[in-house]
């Protein structure tokens, strides 16, 4: 589809969204061209940072209108012949969709080609964006707010009534949904649109179960269908968080505990086998790369549109597009599925591969502090997040902060000054007769965590919190209560 926005007075053209004439102020209408051929083409055989993979081909489009527009693909094209993008002809295909201007479009295209949603008019409909720290959305944190408006825009077309909408997510533990959404745009769409949003960490929950594991599943998500909004990025934990990642806040806060100190790299797909049937129309219009997936990351300007009915199968074709590596839950619990098993609509794979960067499983916000990983469950992985970006400017010597209870003596050999971060880890270490330097309960005050870190980053002996640094803790608390 090529679209044009063209004045309705004099007939002058964009290629980009306006609202009025900037020379008559007249009205603007948008044009879609849906017949489109092909009236130029050049082969590339040289890469490039952005266009790895050779040889490509560059056609040029026009439309019934005559408007013009580039396209790259890997397939041979003659001048003269038709262009058309091919519905899915299976249930699990994954759609691709490369944006710019208009998101909506891009949305309505993407589900188009997977046949559609399946909602009724009648239907009640739970979207699930990802909102998991306060942050602003050219952060690329969480699910962007123009992404939701668009994806709700798309919903009110088909029919669907706004009283039958919820927005549904919970932040990190740790972190406060309302304030999440409140700075990511997401509370403000929902306003603008008419829609509730809910906070999930408040329940009510349903125990449900799949391949003997329970979980305690938000229960509006069980009688609603589901539509799966997350955005796209890199973890330094489970490799991406996407498609199947952001289903894991739809259960309570102790079962998010409990999926993490079982692996969650095993637990994650059976959740998703234990859920009704969900939807999922992905944002990478943006999306994340590097030290994701909260704050260290950087955005990654993919302008991507992924709808599929598998999350699996999207996670797989976002890892291919973006040039990772295959996340262990997909290994582990689906390995007989890759590239060559998923039907690809829209967008060509090797087309849009575009290499972003990986976040490294050992950096934290703190050059001088080191993270050994093992599967730290949200609440240690926020606290870990927090507590190293709050004394980053303080040089010391480095320190290995250990979370999670996914570990093993391979993972520990040869690293020094070990500091056990939450209750799992170090109860592990105890069951492995490993004695780190410290440990850092994270049921203690923050403060006093806080102060144990500086001092271990900071000294060379054994830290300890002392009375002195608990009247400090105290002092600051009310200090800042007056402040407030």
């Amino acid at each position: 589809m090529i679209i044009r926005w063209i004045c309705e007075k004099c007939n002058k053209k964009w290629i980009y969204p306006v609202e009025k004439c900037v020379y008559c102020k007249g009205g603007i209408s948008k044009q879609k061209g849906a017949k489109i051929k092909v009236v130029g083409i050049t082969k590339v055989s040289i890469p490039s940072p952005m266009h790895p993979v050779i040889p490509y081909n560059i056609i040029l489009l026009q439309d019934e209108h005559g408007n013009r527009m580039p396209k790259k693909t890997m397939k041979d094209y003659k001048i003269g012949d038709d262009y058309t993008e091919q519905k899915a002809k299976s249930n699990d295909a994954v759609a691709i969709v490369k944006t710019k201007y208009d998101t909506y479009e891009a949305i309505k295209e993407a589900v188009g080609l997977v046949n559609g949603i399946g909602l009724g008019e009648t239907d009640k409909i739970l979207i699930k964006p990802s909102i998991v720290i306060a942050a602003y959305p050219y952060q690329a944190v969480n699910t962007n707010p123009d992404f939701l408006n668009a994806l709700l825009l798309v919903l009110f077309e088909h029919g669907i009534k706004k009283e039958n909408v919820i927005v549904a997510e919970q932040a990190l533990i740790g972190s406060d949904a309302a304030d999440a959404a409140s700075k990511s745009g997401i509370i403000e769409i929902c306003k603008k649109n008419g829609v509730e949003f809910a906070d999930i960490s408040k329940g009510p929950f349903e125990e449900v179960k799949a391949e003997g594991y329970a979980f305690n599943v938000f229960k509006e998500a069980l009688s609603r269908k589901i539509i799966n909004s997350p955005i796209m990025k890199t973890n330094f934990q489970i490799g991406i968080s996407g498609a199947m990642e952001n289903i894991s806040r739809l259960v309570d806060e102790k079962t998010q505990r409990k999926m993490y100190f079982d692996d969650i790299d095993n637990t994650l797909p059976k959740l998703a086998k234990a859920l009704p049937e969900v939807f999922t129309i992905a944002d990478a219009t943006n999306g994340m790369q590097g030290q994701g997936p909260l704050a260290l990351g950087e955005p990654a300007f993919l302008n991507l549109v992924l709808a599929s009915r598998n999350a699996a199968n999207l996670d797989i074709a976002f890892t291919e597009v973006a040039m990772l590596q295959l996340p262990s839950y997909i290994n582990y619990s689906y390995p007989n599925t890759n590239l060559k098993n998923i039907e690809i609509v829209g967008g060509e794979i090797d087309a849009l591969r575009y290499p972003i960067k990986a976040a490294s499983p050992h950096e934290t916000a703190h050059p001088d502090i080191k993270v050994i990983d093992g599967k730290a469950c949200p609440a240690c992985l926020n606290l870990l997040y927090n507590l190293t970006s709050r004394l980053v400017g303080l040089r010391g010597d480095e320190i290995n902060i250990v979370t999670g209870s996914v570990l093993s003596e391979d993972m520990l050999k040869g690293k020094s000054r070990l500091v056990a971060l939450g209750e799992c880890a170090m109860n592990k270490l105890k069951e492995l007769n490993v004695e780190p330097i410290a440990s850092i309960d994270e049921r203690i005050d923050v403060i006093e965590q806080l102060v144990l870190l500086k001092k271990l980053l900071t000294t060379k002996g054994e830290p300890r919190i002392t009375p002195v640094d608990r009247v400090k803790s105290k002092m600051k608390k009310l200090l800042s209560r007056v402040v407030r």
